[in-house]
């Protein structure tokens, strides 16, 4: 980005904005990160660069679709036999065929335009919001109109409006699975990468437009918009590419050839036999005529694109937008799909399937973020209260779960709470009863996370930690140790000594655990 605000590409010699520091950016968009842009210089930004918006091809009218219909090959020869039919009189037969070949345009044309409408209506949903500064005053603008060297607020659940470098943030991550293929968030901060080279996945000091912030808070300095963001340049790589035949169309294309070789063939043979016995040349017409369209499928223009809207049908009852006919059986005919990344496919749905308490395994059913799902132990092993479980897994995290399955926040965090609903517990009830009092947000140094709250215990009123992170860091902050097999507690070291604990990897983003302790006053220690 230059003074003037000019928006930054892949293809400027200046040095990006992740390699300079927030303050730079700042300045050479011309910004202030605490009252952002004036009104009147965001206007004209706004009439320089343009809407923040992808542009969309222009989509093409019913007479270019029916023009691309009537190119088909069947279609051409169904034509020939329309002029050949009026050359010789016979306006029946050509009435006919010609509204066979209307049939067959207005089926198939009706067919795409409706997959492209359905495509449009995609595009064509509620425009979001974004908190942005200016004049320095915080207020809602719609994403589409936001300008480079906007300053934009965003937090856990926002949808990133545009690409931005950040300028302040606290324990942001952001989930960039549709950018990158990566299916697990990515930890954000502001500092200045301190070089030119680095790749899209590994620039932690800047958010994408359409990815999502899962967890923390932080403001950014827009960079580009529109075209010029990450999405955009890929919109604009999609734009281009050149669209080829699909498989079902070169094998009709190839029968297509193969039929009309032997009915013009027959015909031109039935032609000499006749003038050769001296059949009057307009007998021979109308024979030739009448061969060729009984040798021609006629319908099956109009049968291929009814099956082609069959299957685009079942595609869209399985949430799939079809957006030209011949991607259906493109895609029945695809064989194998490579990439590159496991995060590609996943859903990014993280979940809880086993537990281990006291010595013992229990295996959690469910699926993704659906709220339902016992708690299944081996035979003879009672399955036993995770009450203090569950509320350690609700009051110390952020995230919210909604009974549809969406979510808001952290990936690993829904999955904790999702535990917590299948052990019973509804967490927004929980967190309203036992509100938070203070915190230690969660940080990729530290490792761990931790939250405080006032809660009655046999009668007696506490103030409790809860605590979760990596296994080495919470277990290294413990004296104790119990869990709800055992009933009471025991020195950390000789329960790790006694422990048979799994010894399969557990990591800090892979697993959490809850531990909490009573305490009389607010820790003094604070991690670094």
């Amino acid at each position: 980005m230059s003074e003037s605000g000019t928006q930054s590409s892949t293809a400027d010699t200046e040095t990006p904005p992740f390699a300079l520091d927030a303050d730079e950016v700042l300045a050479a968009a011309g910004s202030d990160a605490d009252s952002g842009l004036s009104g009147a210089l965001a206007a004209s930004r706004l009439a320089t660069f343009g809407p923040n918006a992808i542009a969309a091809e222009k989509p093409p009218s019913a007479w270019v679709v029916a023009a691309s219909q009537l190119r088909d090959p069947m279609n051409l020869m169904l034509v020939a036999v329309v002029v050949v039919s009026l050359v010789i009189g016979q306006v029946s037969t050509g009435v006919i065929v010609g509204l066979l070949i209307v049939l067959n345009l207005a089926l198939g044309t009706r067919q795409e335009l409706t997959a492209k409408a359905s495509v449009d209506a995609l595009a064509k949903m509620q425009t979001p919001q974004a908190r942005v500064v200016r004049d320095g005053a915080v207020s809602l603008v719609p994403a589409t109109e936001i300008v480079p060297g906007d300053v934009v607020q965003v937090e856990a659940g926002d949808i990133v409006p545009a690409d931005g470098r950040i300028v302040r943030s606290a324990t942001l991550e952001a989930q960039e699975a549709a950018l990158t293929g990566e299916s697990v968030p990515i930890a954000k901060d502001h500092s200045a990468l301190g070089s030119v080279d680095v790749a899209l996945g590994d620039r932690t000091n800047m958010l994408f437009q359409n990815t999502s912030v899962t967890r923390g808070t932080g403001t950014i300095v827009v960079t580009a918009t529109g075209q010029q963001t990450q999405m955009g340049q890929i919109a604009t790589m999609l734009s281009s590419v050149t669209r080829t035949r699909s498989p079902l169309q070169k094998e009709l294309d190839s029968l297509t050839k193969v039929l009309g070789v032997i009915a013009w063939g027959a015909v031109a043979v039935i032609v000499v036999v006749g003038l050769v016995r001296g059949t009057p040349g307009k007998d021979l017409l109308l024979l030739g005529t009448a061969m060729a369209v009984s040798a021609i499928p006629t319908g099956m223009p109009a049968f291929v694109s009814g099956l082609l809207s069959i299957g685009a049908k079942q595609l869209t009852s399985a949430k799939a937008v079809v957006k030209n006919l011949t991607d259906v059986e493109t895609l029945g005919s695809t064989s194998a799909i490579n990439t590159d990344k496991t995060g590609t496919l996943t859903l990014n749905e993280m979940m809880v399937s086993t537990l281990y308490a006291s010595g013992s395994w229990f295996t959690v059913d469910g699926e993704g973020y659906r709220k339902s799902g016992a708690i299944r132990a081996v035979a003879g092993t009672p399955v036993p209260d995770f009450t203090r479980l569950g509320l350690g897994l609700c009051l110390d995290s952020d995230a919210v779960v909604g009974d549809d399955g969406s979510v808001i926040g952290d990936p690993t965090e829904a999955a904790l709470v999702v535990l917590a609903a299948k052990l019973g517990i509804d967490a927004e009830e929980t967190r309203r009863t036992y509100p938070r009092l203070s915190e230690v947000p969660f940080d990729s140094e530290y490792k761990f996370m931790a939250t405080f709250h006032r809660v009655t215990i046999e009668g007696a009123e506490h103030l409790i930690e809860l605590v979760k992170g990596a296994p080495d860091v919470v277990i290294a902050r413990c004296t104790l140790a119990g869990g709800p097999l055992s009933g009471s507690q025991v020195p950390i070291e000789q329960a790790l000594e006694a422990s048979t604990r799994p010894t399969s990897g557990w990591a800090a983003r892979d697993c959490a655990c809850s531990r909490s302790r009573p305490v009389s006053s607010p820790p003094t220690r604070w991690p670094p």
